[in-house]
């Protein structure tokens, strides 16, 4: 079962931790897709989740970049909260058989508009102009990955079933 968004107010949150948050869903996405690279099974999806793997190692680097830049001194422990921010589930996938590697590609979708959902909200309310701009990325970014995800599940004759679709 899917958890809730918690209702934390982001707007008292600040760029700093925003930008901690953001890079801790950067990482659990790319460990993520190593998983789901190593059991899948075709060189096509392999290649996809390996591609997907180097691009939110980027993305996490240059949130880890910015953040030393404008934030040398920060440092935070996240909360359970925190973190459901930008993920869904637990952070290794189990994708042993298909039924299983089905349900870790729902469960990364799923992650995958979390994310977004986070980042578009944030974008609104960063102080720096480069934490808005990186964000606004972030989202799109996001948005193009879940088609990617949703044309790469229908390519293998299973198509994701959601309840609250991104078109």
């Amino acid at each position: 079962m899917v958890k809730k968004v918690p209702k934390l107010d982001v707007a008292r949150m600040g760029d700093d931790k925003a930008l901690a948050i953001a890079a801790y869903g950067e990482s659990v996405s790319a460990y993520r897709y190593i998983v789901l690279a190593e059991k899948a099974h075709t060189d096509v999806l392999r290649q996809s989740f390996q591609d997907m793997v180097q691009r939110e190692n980027v993305q996490r680097e240059t949130l880890q970049g910015l953040m030393a830049q404008l934030f040398p001194a920060a440092c935070f422990f996240l909360t359970a909260d925190d973190k459901s921010l930008v993920c869904i589930g637990p952070r290794l996938v189990d994708a042993r058989d298909d039924a299983r590697f089905d349900e870790a590609m729902r469960l990364i979708v799923a992650s995958e508009k979390r994310s977004m959902s986070f980042y578009r909200r944030y974008a609104q309310l960063a102080e720096h102009p480069q934490v808005k701009i990186l964000f606004e990325q972030l989202n799109q970014d996001g948005l193009e990955r879940v088609k990617k995800l949703r044309q790469l599940f229908l390519e293998a004759g299973k198509p994701i079933i959601e309840a609250c679709p991104i078109q």
